[in-house]
């Protein structure tokens, strides 16, 4: 087994972090070692085996295993999950995504430009009066929950209680890799919370059918008359929607952050010229990507190329690597300013790609704006900050960072 492969084992078996190195790490991967084959267990790195079963029927997504404690004290959680788009068979999947679409329009999502700009301006104001922040805690996590409640239309005074139940579901869903003394582990969601939430998310639904509004929520209780969901399928989805707008932006913005930090070139550039912040998080989470693995379950026996797949293999798609794989991204350890922002996987890739990217690279865009003539900086050289211990978020858990002076404030020194 080579060094490259042992490192990678470890990650799986100990959960030791990439850090700072992650990109280093993933390069290295995708040259040496593009599949790589444990026992009942595949990492794909190359892009184009990526890409390629990303889009096979074959290697649907795997469904989540929860440890026997999770199911006695928590089933209905485990059934909602196990029950959720993500991880419906192909034609299910199909039916439910295509529910949601619609909603993730860019015409659609033009219309939140300027509330997502008033959610950035609200979270950025305390920090930018003190000149300090920690980033993850105070801006990269609560601005994708509140863009999510935006988005859905959860009502303002009760944007804590649905970002606090959300985070609570993803500390379920840690659960069963965590010790309970592990930094990351979190509080889970108690079978009661989570019925709680059911409820309430259960109310806004039949609100939004007797009183009809542009929101997400109402598009889902739209559906739901037309008989395009059931009941249950209309709460789930929104349930699921309040978690997959938090871990995955939040590493994504940070992220971001590092890699200005590393770049002071593009830093400088988008303090010139605040426009090109989509282009700067494209190629961003290009090198760093927020989620750097992807989980599949070969349906049965099959042959892909020259590689032969048993049925119940678990097949993990890195995507990580794959977004530094030379033969796609020429130079790949390179920040390119005229690299093409389409066709990196860092949101995934066929009919499992990120509904919510745009909306994503949105947030990132009004949040650069933002902050691009008094962009943050980190407080601690980022190798020197904890960095997740996640299987799949490369990402640092905390980024103390200071503000640069407003410019009238510089000009009267």
């Amino acid at each position: 087994m080579s060094e490259i492969v042992q490192r990678l084992w470890r990650h799986f078996a100990r959960l030791e972090p990439f850090g700072m190195q992650a990109p280093d790490f993933f390069a290295e991967l995708v040259e040496q070692a593009p599949v790589v084959r444990f026992d009942g267990m595949w990492v794909i790195s190359g892009y184009e085996l990526v890409t390629r079963l990303c889009t096979h029927p074959g290697f649907p997504m795997a469904a989540p295993v929860f440890t026997d404690v999770v199911h006695r004290d928590n089933p209905q959680f485990v059934r909602f999950f196990g029950s959720t788009m993500s991880v419906r068979a192909a034609e299910e999947h199909t039916r439910l995504r295509s529910v949601l679409t619609g909603a993730f329009s860019g015409r659609r999502l033009a219309g939140l430009r300027d509330r997502i700009d008033d959610v950035v301006a609200d979270l950025l104001a305390e920090p930018l009066r003190r000149g300090e922040a920690e980033f993850v805690s105070e801006l990269a996590t609560p601005l994708p929950a509140a863009v999510t409640a935006v988005l859905l239309g959860v009502p303002p005074a009760d944007r804590d209680f649905v970002t606090a139940r959300a985070t609570g579901m993803m500390s379920q869903l840690a659960a069963g890799f965590l010790t309970e003394s592990h930094p990351e582990a979190g509080t889970p969601i108690t079978a009661a919370e989570f019925a709680e939430l059911r409820d309430y998310v259960a109310g806004l639904l039949a609100r939004r059918r007797a009183e009809p509004a542009e929101d997400l929520i109402g598009h889902l209780a739209q559906a739901q008359e037309a008989g395009k969901l059931t009941a249950d399928e209309a709460v789930d989805m929104v349930l699921l929607l309040f978690m997959t707008g938090l871990d995955t932006v939040t590493a994504a913005l940070a992220n971001t952050l590092v890699v200005l930090s590393e770049q002071p070139d593009v830093a400088a550039a988008l303090a010139a010229d605040p426009g090109c912040g989509d282009r700067v998080f494209a190629e961003a989470i290009r090198l760093r990507t927020p989620v750097a693995f992807g989980s599949r379950q070969v349906a049965h026996d099959l042959s892909v190329g020259k590689l032969d797949f048993k049925a119940g293999d678990t097949v993990i798609l890195a995507f990580a690597a794959a977004n530094l794989d030379p033969r796609k991204f020429d130079a790949p350890l390179e920040f390119r300013w005229d690299r093409p922002m389409t066709g990196n996987v860092a949101f995934g890739h066929g009919s499992y790609y990120c509904l919510g990217s745009a909306l994503a690279a949105m947030t990132a865009q009004s949040l650069l704006t933002a902050v691009h003539d008094r962009l943050p900086t980190p407080s601690r050289p980022p190798a020197e900050l904890p960095w997740r211990a996640s299987l799949a978020f490369p990402t640092p858990r905390v980024l103390p960072v200071t503000f640069a002076p407003a410019l009238a404030d510089s000009g009267a020194r």
